[in-house]
């Protein structure tokens, strides 16, 4: 933490310079805590008179477009010569929920090339070396790591009642409603401080679950009831989800958030995947119950990475040979990691 508050105090530094223009950048596919992070960090530049924007490689999901100032992001895929001007233009790009610029999707060879200053605030591990390093593994999310970011630099009046509950959001999300990464008594004081500061946690918790449309409720009715199966061999939930579902139910980015964790709820169940057909490539998503580390199923043969208990891949191939993929590796993954697990 030491080292954490060093580097805070020379972005302090750095940040008491008049007419800075910066960037905020989440990774793709935005979750709530990148999201989250975005809004929070927006507003509090916004505060302290620091011109920025917020680009996105492709669009944040519906469901948490009711954060401040998301309305201004701008999208890559819509607006691409705009970004890559802005970026151009920027003195400093913050990377917020991602160590490197391998998950910015079209926007990273855009970062690769950029001469200014990077700023990475994240909680995964291994982030690329960049100009200013934020990263901590040990809490449950970005957003409560820039809690700290923001009360180091700002002082805590800059945390106003909206950016109490983007930082939230995050928070929330990133736990899966405090349920997996959120063990540290830390977590629940930035949450109690969050509270003082004006988080209206009713607001947060009804736009974030109480919002659903009724094609959404089809969707992941559907994944349930058609789609999920059990591996033979071990307890490895899989649930495949092609484009041409996503269309059939009127997908919306956001609609599947939360589906990876419902078949852990299953006492047999220690690990879930779920495995989703988009336009340019299948996404995998996994999770995990106690000390099963899922991160490492996706780096090894996913081209992904995260967290011991929720982690992400990508794969270029047909969906059902991702899937295959996914039974044959099971072996694999249980003998290196779980070498006590005996299967039937």
């Amino acid at each position: 933490m030491k080292e954490i508050l060093k580097t805070i105090q020379r972005l302090k530094s750095r940040l008491s310079e008049k007419n800075l223009k910066t960037v905020i950048i989440p990774h793709i596919s935005a979750d709530g805590d990148a999201v989250g992070a975005c809004s929070a960090f927006s507003l509090v530049l916004e505060r302290a008179g620091i011109v920025n924007h917020i680009l996105t490689c492709d669009f944040l999901p519906d469901y948490l477009k009711w954060l401040k100032n998301t309305d201004k992001a701008i999208s890559y895929q819509e607006k691409a010569e705009k970004c890559k001007r802005l970026i151009a233009q920027a003195d400093i790009i913050f990377m917020l929920d991602h160590n490197t610029t391998q998950r910015e999707g079209d926007l990273e060879t855009v970062v690769k090339n950029y001469t200014g200053q990077k700023v990475i605030i994240d909680h995964h591990p291994d982030p690329e070396p960049v100009d200013f390093v934020i990263s901590d593994t040990r809490v449950s999310s970005t957003c409560e790591l820039l809690y700290t970011v923001i009360r180091e630099i700002w002082g805590i009046e800059a945390i106003t009642g909206n950016v109490a509950n983007a930082l939230y959001t995050g928070i929330n999300t990133d736990t899966g409603g405090l349920n997996h990464n959120s063990s540290r008594p830390e977590t629940y004081l930035v949450i109690a401080h969050l509270l003082e500061l004006g988080l209206n946690k009713a607001y947060v918790h009804e736009n974030l679950y109480q919002h659903n449309r009724i094609s959404r409720l089809r969707l992941v009715g559907n994944a349930l009831l058609n789609k999920l199966t059990i591996h033979p061999a071990y307890p490895v939930a899989i649930i495949p989800i092609t484009k041409e579902e996503l269309e059939k139910y009127d997908y919306k980015e956001g609609d599947l958030e939360g589906l990876v964790n419902i078949p852990l709820s299953v006492e047999s169940v220690m690990v879930s995947i779920q495995i989703t057909q988009r336009k340019e490539r299948v996404k995998l998503s996994f999770r995990s119950k106690g000390d099963i580390p899922v991160n490492e199923w996706a780096k090894e043969h996913f081209n992904g990475g995260g967290h011991l208990n929720a982690a992400g891949g990508q794969s270029s191939m047909p969906l059902i040979e991702v899937v295959q993929k996914v039974q044959d590796t099971a072996a694999w993954f249980f003998e290196h990691y779980l070498a006590d697990y005996k299967h039937s």
